[in-house]
């Protein structure tokens, strides 16, 4: 190793995960010199460890700079765990990353608790704020102020309701790309003021939520260049939605109904009329062999199907 100059020894660091990486440091003094490289510390993956606040703080101070753009960070919100109330950020955190990265564009938090934070310090550069079955403090993002975020992703976030669809709605108006998956509090209202306020979404989820057909209606009135929707194991959707999403949604690539069991054939042929669908996603739905070749006859070449396992006729 010692005959391989800095940057092949540079090149093979950055494969290591974190924790190795911050090892590697203790080799030598050459090693730590190259370990604190900003270029290995442009994109920090910290999901793999679960770190206390102290152990974070060590982090930063030690290797986070101007030169970080993105950090996935895992917390201890697990009811099954005996540490699950603590924290793995702080406002005073936020604060300092905010100042230490202000070239920060990504977040992704994971079973993380939010309950002692203030939306507020989140950094201003952010972009994209993912929360992943995080614990939620009702209208959180109410005291936002300076984020212009463009992808929000509150998946299994499960204290979201509509009120915090409506400060959703109105603090982020430049929204291109939004999950809301396995929000079950949230309501029709809640998604109205969505699709009808947030016009130039491309992507949009609502997996297993309480989307209904009055819903489906306002997004393709409103919606005219939504590309990517799930709509995956929402009950309360009817076919007569499939035939308004295919007339509607001119730009629609990509579209998933998996576990929509109220959903048939008959339903699914009106999807032919989409022009520009590409991605079709049926899994768990209630379609026979025979009802697939019937639909890839109906669809054609150009959809691709997705269904990993079907019934036999």
């Amino acid at each position: 190793m010692n005959s391989l100059p800095d940057n092949i020894i540079l090149e093979i660091l950055a494969y290591l995960p974190v924790k190795y990486r911050c090892i590697s440091g203790r080799v030598c003094r050459r090693w730590r010199r190259i370990v604190q490289d900003n270029s290995l510390w442009r994109h920090v993956d910290l999901l793999p460890y679960v770190l206390s606040l102290n152990k974070l703080w060590k982090v930063m101070r030690a290797h986070f700079s101007e030169c970080l753009l993105t950090m996935k960070l895992g917390g201890f919100c697990d009811p099954k765990s005996t540490k699950w109330k603590k924290h793995s950020l702080s406002d005073a955190m936020l604060l300092d990353l905010q100042e230490r990265c202000p070239k920060m564009v990504s977040l992704t938090l994971v079973k993380c608790n939010t309950d002692n934070l203030n939306c507020k310090n989140l950094p201003r550069s952010l972009k994209h704020l993912t929360m992943n079955q995080c614990s939620w403090t009702p209208r959180w993002l109410n005291t936002s102020t300076d984020l212009d975020l463009t992808e929000l992703d509150l998946t299994k976030c499960s204290r979201v309701d509509k009120f915090d669809l409506i400060d959703i709605a109105e603090k982020f108006p430049k929204l291109k790309h939004l999950v809301l998956n396995h929000c079950y509090r949230a309501t029709e209202a809640g998604f109205e003021k969505i699709v009808t306020t947030l016009t130039d979404l491309t992507h949009l989820e609502l997996s297993d939520t309480a989307c209904s057909d009055l819903t489906i209606h306002h997004m393709c009135r409103n919606l005219p260049h939504l590309e990517h929707l799930n709509l995956s194991n929402c009950g309360q959707m009817s076919q007569s939605s499939l035939g308004t999403i295919a007339g509607a949604l001119k730009e629609l690539q990509s579209l998933n109904l998996s576990y929509c069991r109220q959903i048939n054939l008959e339903g699914l042929t009106q999807l032919a009329a989409a022009p520009t669908l590409r991605k079709l996603i049926l899994e768990g739905c209630n379609l026979t062999e025979v009802d697939i070749k019937s639909l890839r006859e109906r669809l054609g070449e150009k959809v691709d199907l997705v269904i990993p396992s079907v019934k036999s006729s």
